[in-house]
Formats: structure tokens, sequence, C-alpha cells
């Protein structure tokens, strides 16, 4: 990658924000960090303790830090005994004294005045990343091979459709059990162990220097949470629906039952052993500004719309009916990956093509289609035979019964105050049956399965 395209690290910028007060002694000084718990602090908490605690009472010493990493530099503060709380992310205000003034000890501190609590968001968009969507996408172009290089893309980019998570997009490896294929993804599994933690949740260890090398331990508890957020703006993907806690944020091996893991997953990827070999230098160095550019775009538009993908996905589905017919008729039928807009392919695809367009790169429907035309080439190589026993068992009345049930079960999930017949009616057309629509709707009400409820209607059973 040039040179050029490699911008100031965002954890560079916050640590010269850090370092730019003077700590003159007696100065007022100012800094905004995380607040550290040093291995050493009982150490400079007793050596302080005969002269500040008649003044301070019982006076607590902690460390603040620009960014939880090794090598960041760290200033010890004290807090004074009325201090009840204090916050892992703060700004703190106070006066810069010696160690020596106190204690036979030397080096400079601040001594606590007042503290206010900061959003995680907040802080880390003091400093814009360097990074856009295509730089972006030309580190990972040095990283990865073609193919997988669009799966990662997705997964850093995508901004969660529900409220506490950075990422969104479920990857899942799967190994076919086939020697043309992939079986070992140790390489994907490195990375994920080495990006920068604070996008796991995972205690987070850090090297601090004072006099002598110590470590600090932030808390589990700390997280990016978007539900600090305005509401109504941080929506999840379904504002009615429940469970919206739950996140999807994995990158997972798996060989279990394929047609069930492709279902649920966003990128069901099968990869070649060719595509493991990756160089995960730079994306590990900037795995926290790619981070950051992806919150910073979840924050201009947070939510994703019910009906975002509506037209996109006609038009995926009409692509798919004449290239991958199998996979189309699969899909239809709930074989593999189904077409619903909730926990299925209308989902998936709104999230991958809303992370394109955050990107800014390119025609995003053309990339996410390329991206599932891989996929879809290689789930059709695997399971091509196994796909035409499963829709050959299904006869004309199975089929009309299974298409039928799934979509009562969508309306519902997407509209459990009650949905309308039209919906209903282009529901069954995106399945492929066009005809008998009416009669058919008719049917169920009479059979009490669909029922009417002010004026909309409920499924209240299914055949």
């Amino acid at each position: 990658m040039e040179d050029y395209l490699l911008p100031w690290k965002v954890s560079d910028k916050l640590k010269l924000r850090f370092l730019s007060p003077t700590l003159r002694i007696g100065e007022n000084a100012e800094f905004v960090g995380f607040v550290v718990n040093p291995s050493n602090d009982e150490y400079i908490r007793r050596a302080l303790w005969r002269k500040l605690s008649p003044l301070l009472g019982d006076i607590k010493v902690r460390g603040m830090t620009p960014f939880p990493e090794d090598g960041f530099p760290i200033i010890p503060v004290v807090f004074p005994g009325w201090f009840k709380r204090i916050h892992s992310l703060a700004r703190i205000r106070g006066k810069v004294y010696d160690l020596s003034q106190f204690s036979n000890l030397s080096g400079r501190f601040i001594l606590v005045e007042a503290m206010e609590r900061v959003k995680p968001e907040n802080y880390f968009l003091l400093e814009k990343s360097g990074l856009d969507g295509r730089k972006i996408y030309t580190l990972m172009n040095s990283a990865f091979p073609a193919g997988i290089r669009e799966v990662i893309f997705s997964y850093f980019i995508s901004s969660s459709s529900y409220l506490n998570r950075v990422g969104g997009c479920t990857v899942n490896f799967m190994d076919t059990l086939s020697k043309y294929y992939a079986s070992d993804f140790s390489p994907i599994a490195r990375m994920i162990g080495k990006v920068n933690p604070l996008l796991r949740k995972e205690r987070i260890k850090i090297t601090l220097m004072y006099e002598e090398d110590v470590e600090a331990v932030i808390a589990t508890s700390f997280k990016i949470k978007y539900n600090e957020m305005d509401s109504r703006k941080a929506l999840s993907f379904y504002s009615r629906r429940r469970d919206r806690a739950w996140e999807k944020n994995a990158i997972t091996k798996s060989n279990i039952k394929m047609e069930n893991l492709i279902g649920i997953s966003d990128i069901p990827y099968i990869a070649t052993s060719e595509e493991m070999k990756i160089q995960l230098d730079e994306i590990l160095e900037y795995s926290f500004d790619i981070a950051l550019f992806a919150l910073e775009k979840h924050l201009e538009n947070p939510s994703i719309e019910e009906t975002y993908a509506q037209k996109i996905k006609e038009r995926f589905i009409r692509k798919i009916e004449k290239e991958f017919p199998l996979i189309s008729e699969s899909m239809k039928m709930g074989v593999v990956m189904d077409m619903a807009d909730v926990n299925g392919f209308g989902e998936h695809l709104a999230r991958l093509i809303n992370a394109w367009e955050r990107a800014g790169i390119g025609d995003s429907f053309e990339s996410v289609y390329s991206l599932y035309s891989t996929v879809f080439e290689r789930i059709e190589d695997v399971m091509q035979d196994k796909l035409r026993r499963e829709l050959a068992a299904l006869n004309e009345k199975k089929r009309i019964e299974r298409v039928i049930n799934r979509i009562l079960w969508e309306l519902n999930t997407l509209k459990p105050e009650g949905w309308s017949f039209e919906y209903f009616e282009r529901k069954m057309k995106e399945r492929g049956i066009e005809d008998r629509i009416e009669r058919i709707f008719e049917e169920l009400k009479r059979e009490g399965i669909v029922i009417r409820k002010d004026g909309r209607f409920l499924a209240a059973s299914y055949l």
C-alpha cells in the first residue's frame, strides 16, 4: 500500500492531545481519557497518605491514559475521599503537583477537583479517522485475496441493525469436509484475536509506564453502546421486533448442518485454501481506525429502514432466478436461505447493501451481488444434489403450504399490529406464486388461520 494512503492513526492523535498540557506545578490541568487501576496504586497511596489524608480523607490513586494499549503514557491522578464514584472514561480537572512535595517519590500527578463522565463514542470521535471507505478497501486489498476480501470488508464496515455493536454482519466460514475447500481457518481466528480489544467484550490488559512497567485492567463493563444515543435514532432494524439486544457480530467456523447455518448467516462463506493466505500487519495496525470509521458512519445514520432493501431485493431476486435457478427455488421454499425480510435474505441483503453504501465506493448493488455470486456458486458446488433431492420431495401442495406458513410467520413478526392483504399478496408473488392468491387468502380466513384485527389481519395459526 502506498505510504501516502497510510494516515496518522487516531490513537496517536489522542496521545498527542493527552500530552499537550505543560504540567507545571501549581497549574490547573484538564485531561480526557481512560481511568485505570495501575498495580502500583497502593504503593503511591501509602506514600501520600500521611500528608494528604488529613486534608482529603480516604484518597484513591488511579491512572489516566489516552488509549488502552501497550506503550501509551499514564499520569497518576489522586481522588479525594469525597469522590464516591469514578468513571471508566472521564474528563477530569485539577491541579498539578509533584509526588516529591508529599513523599519520597517523584513525578507529576493531578489532584482531582472535578470529574464528568464521557461517552465512549464522543471520546473516540474527538479525532477523526484518516481512513475513508476507499482507503480501507485498499488496506483489505493488500491483506486478503479476492473473494474473502469482500467478506471481511463487509464484516468490518457494516453497522449492526441492533443497538450495541460496531460490526454487524454475521460471517460463517463453513467446513465442507471437502479437499477442494479450506478446513483450516486459523488465520481468520488469529485476525479476530488480534484486532483492537476495544471491539471485543473482554478484559483489556495494558502495560503502562510509571517509573517501571505496571499492568492496568479496564473492567469488562466498558463497551461502546449505541443505546446511549437518542432512542428514536437508535431503533433496531425492525422497531417492534423482540429481543433487540441480540447481536449478530460473529465470525465463526462451523460444520454443523449446512442448510441451517446458511439460513441464519448474513454471509455463509465456503472459503478456498488459497483465500486463507492473508497478510495481517496493516489490518491489525489500523483495526481501531476502521472501527471508528464504521462508528462515525453509524452515528450519521444509525437505523436501517424496514423497507430499505425492498426494491433492491426484487432486483436481486430477478438476477438470482436467471443465474442461479436452483438457489432461487431453494430460497423461495426456505430450504437454504429463506426469502424473508426477518431472519432471512431480505435482512441480510439490507445490512450488506447499507454497509457498502456507507463505504462510498463503487456500485453497492454490484459489489454485494458479486459477493453473493461467489457464495451461491460454492453452495451449489457443494450442495446441488442435496438441494435437488429436497426440492423434488415437495409436491405442489407441500410447496404451497410451506410458502404460506413462512409468509404468515414473517408478516406476524414484521407487523405484529396487523398487516394488509396487499402485503400478503406481495410476499406470495415474491416466492413465485402468482395466481389463486385471493382464493388462498379467503380459505385461510374461513379456516380461522388468518383473523381480522382492527381493520388488519394476523395469523392465528399455521397450516
